[in-house]
């Protein structure tokens, strides 16, 4: 009786641990997790599954490895934030399969994406060809975002910059240099990259958010 006792004490108590563990590491949707993130959960519960079935062993034994994870998980999301090359590496990086109508096969064969799933993911947006599609971008998480041209606003899908930094790689795609970025910039008021937060280019022009100065006041 003692023991199931304990093991009833064990899985209620890990599942609050968990639930705080989760809560101490962001809110994330499951389809947003990236592969680091999922191995971390895989640990978790592997470590969880152990001390449940071992009635015998210590809480601590499994507590401390599961803060130990959530801690290096908080702290390295910091560093991939302060990164966009770690954050290709880690989570990996999106890429564009269709682009104004146009298949990019190369891409598909690397990546391993049939045709039949592009075309189940264009059907589910109610287009029925990729002609229809401005872009269809292949999400780090494996989720398939199609933008049709109808509705589209934007000329590449990418920022052109991110943080205070130019995405080289986006302006490569659209034939651009860093000089014509920043005489846009400037018809926008801006005069420097470090300025700006996001910036995308729209068919009507570039959209730019400014990043927020830690000295300025509320």
């Amino acid at each position: 009786m003692a023991a199931y006792i304990t093991l009833i004490f064990k899985c209620f108590l890990f599942y609050m641990v968990i639930i705080i563990a989760l809560r101490i590491m962001g809110k994330r949707e499951v389809g947003e997790l990236s592969v680091f993130d999922i191995v971390i959960y895989l640990v978790m519960s592997e470590l969880l599954a152990l001390s449940i079935s071992n009635p015998k062993e210590s809480v601590f034994k499994s507590l401390v490895p599961i803060f130990t994870l959530a801690f290096l998980q908080i702290i390295i999301s910091v560093i991939l934030l302060k990164s966009k090359k770690l954050r290709d590496i880690f989570d990996g990086k999106a890429v564009i399969i269709i682009h104004d109508g146009q298949i990019n096969q190369k891409t598909m064969k690397k990546e391993r994406y049939s045709i039949d799933d592009l075309m189940s993911q264009i059907r589910d947006k109610d287009l029925c060809s990729p002609e229809e599609v401005a872009f269809a971008i292949l999400e780090n998480n494996g989720n398939l975002s199609v933008l049709p041209k109808k509705t589209c606003k934007v000329r590449h899908p990418d920022p052109l910059i991110s943080d205070g930094k130019i995405n080289k790689e986006a302006l490569i795609e659209i034939e651009k240099d860093e000089e014509w970025l920043k005489k846009e910039l400037q018809k926008e008021g801006v005069n420097g990259i470090e300025e700006v937060f996001l910036c995308l280019w729209q068919k009507n022009g570039m959209y730019v958010i400014k990043r927020e100065l830690k000295n300025s006041s509320s």
